[in-house]
């Protein structure tokens, strides 16, 4: 008699849109193991509570969401305000994949579900922006609205190129904003392009931008892109790209458990990005959630 039970929350309109295609190998790998699976089929952006109904340790012992960054943050905000204490596993299943990707989750479905069926769990931290909630990262800047200038279609067929192209195309008209960060024990004002604050190390496909950072650490790290011209700009890019953020006059490297950002003067930006996501405007203040979640790992 199956006894344990797991809920499966899936997005079936993320990335290429074949998850669907292995629900009934999700039921059947998981049953294997005397699991039974319920499963939910998101219908849209305001159905996540929904889909995580009945969610408790009682009824159940984990859950797994599958689909992109955005997928994972909404399930995680309704984990956090609901205070639904439950080991989350993350299916690879969207464009943008980072924090999956980070804890080495596979991109094929197949592999990825064996990996779950390990159990392997870890503790992590978890951010923390006014009330809302990030997994990976929480950003803010000229660079960060150029997500929103994507059509969806285009983020499908091309992925993280999508985000490339735009950001070459609109590097050189982008506006800085003048911009104050207080952590627990220092102060900085700077005119600044963008900044990204990270639980894990990178972002977008780029994966050691943040390379102090570790998600169980009780610490975020802040990395800012200071005003300059474009070959300055593009230089420190390259040295973003390198780990070496240290090494650049142009770009500010912080680590700490508090950051409170807020804006000096015309703000050339609406909201701040959490995973993805459209979040909160400026000001924020982005608290570290230290050992807040359990996650299955590779």
């Amino acid at each position: 008699m199956i006894e344990n039970k797991v809920k499966l929350i899936y997005n079936p309109e993320a990335g290429n849109k074949k998850f669907s295609n292995y629900l009934d190998l999700f039921r059947k790998k998981f049953r294997e193991e005397n699991y039974l699976v319920d499963a939910y089929r998101t219908m849209g952006t305001d159905d996540w509570e929904q889909a995580a109904a009945n969610l408790s340790k009682e009824n159940y012992q984990a859950v797994f969401i599958a689909g992109g960054d955005g997928s994972v943050n909404k399930i995680l905000n309704v984990l956090m305000k609901k205070e639904i204490k439950l080991p989350l596993g993350i299916i690879p299943a969207g464009t943008a994949n980072d924090f999956a990707t980070y804890l080495g989750m596979s991109p094929d479905i197949e592999k990825c579900i064996t990996q779950l069926l390990t159990q392997k769990i870890k503790t992590i931290d978890i951010g923390k922006v006014n009330e809302s909630y990030f997994i990976n990262a929480c950003l803010g800047g000229s660079i960060s609205a150029l997500s929103s200038k994507i059509n969806d279609k285009l983020k499908n067929s091309l992925g993280k190129t999508a985000y490339y192209l735009k950001g070459l195309s609109e590097l050189p008209g982008l506006k800085t904003s003048k911009i104050r960060i207080k952590t627990s024990n220092n102060e900085i004002t700077a005119d600044l392009l963008a900044f990204f604050i990270f639980n894990s190390k990178g972002i977008g496909g780029f994966k050691n931008i943040a390379h102090k950072a570790e998600i169980n650490d009780g610490l975020f790290d802040l990395v800012a892109i200071k005003q300059s011209n474009f070959l300055s700009i593009s230089a420190a890019g390259i040295k973003l790209m390198q780990a070496k953020s240290a090494d650049n006059d142009n770009l500010i490297y912080l680590q700490d458990e508090l950051f409170e950002i807020e804006s000096l003067g015309e703000l050339n930006f609406n909201k701040a990005d959490i995973d993805g996501e459209e979040g909160p405007t400026l000001p924020l203040k982005i608290e570290v959630i230290k050992s807040g979640l359990q996650v299955f790992t590779a």
